[in-house]
């Protein structure tokens, strides 16, 4: 009995993930107003019904790849990694983690950034999901920066809700210009860059020099 349960999750999770990609890919082409549930479905080899039933609604559908893309995947694969470091050493860590996703999965990253300019659009979900994904973000990325005024790592002059807007503009500008021109501009070489003078910026003057 459980060894069925366990093959009918395993099931389930894995057409999650197919409905889900298959939504990115659709979106990522035709943009998510012109984004149906039977594209998807028929996208992921499944059909309309399933994603239906699935996610209920297209809007939930939506609600559902952007936790993935975003705070989810953040709080899944990067915080976790972060527990026991210094607080220089846990946002380097998640500058790290970004650029390596962006090396592994580009195409990912093109989807996320075709919802991100969507959201300027006019539909309020998706503005809204983005609003707060960035204010989580932020948040995560200050409370690292807070972390390492108290533990030294990093410089005591630093403000952690001014970096950290300052650390995102510079991940939004990079992925901007890879999607803007992605034969000529290496976004890989430019968040190792960002990287790098994030850490020096941050590191307290005895260790910058």
């Amino acid at each position: 009995m459980t060894a069925v349960v366990n093959r009918q999750r395993e099931r389930s999770e894995r057409s999650t993930r197919a409905l889900l990609d298959a939504a990115g890919e659709v979106i990522a082409e035709v943009g998510y107003g012109n984004m149906t549930l039977a594209a998807v479905g028929e996208r992921a080899g499944y059909s309309r019904g399933l994603v239906t039933a699935r996610f209920g609604s297209k809007a939930k559908l939506l609600a559902a790849l952007v936790e993935r893309m975003t705070t989810g995947w953040t709080h899944r694969n990067v915080l976790p990694r972060t527990a026991g470091r210094t607080g220089r050493e846990a946002v380097v860590t998640l500058l790290d983690a970004i650029r390596a996703q962006m090396q592994a999965d580009p195409r990912a990253i093109r989807v996320l950034y075709a919802l991100m300019f969507e959201a300027l659009g006019p539909n309020p979900d998706l503005r809204a999901h983005f609003i707060e994904f960035h204010h989580v973000f932020r948040n995560d990325i200050a409370r690292m920066l807070r972390r390492g005024v108290r533990d030294g790592s990093i410089r005591g002059d630093v403000d952690p809700a001014a970096e950290s807007v300052c650390i995102v503009g510079g991940l939004r500008g990079v992925a901007y210009q890879w999607a803007l021109d992605p034969d000529a501009f290496d976004p890989i070489a430019a968040l190792a860059y960002l990287t790098r003078v994030t850490e020096i910026r941050l590191s307290p003057p005895e260790e910058a020099r």
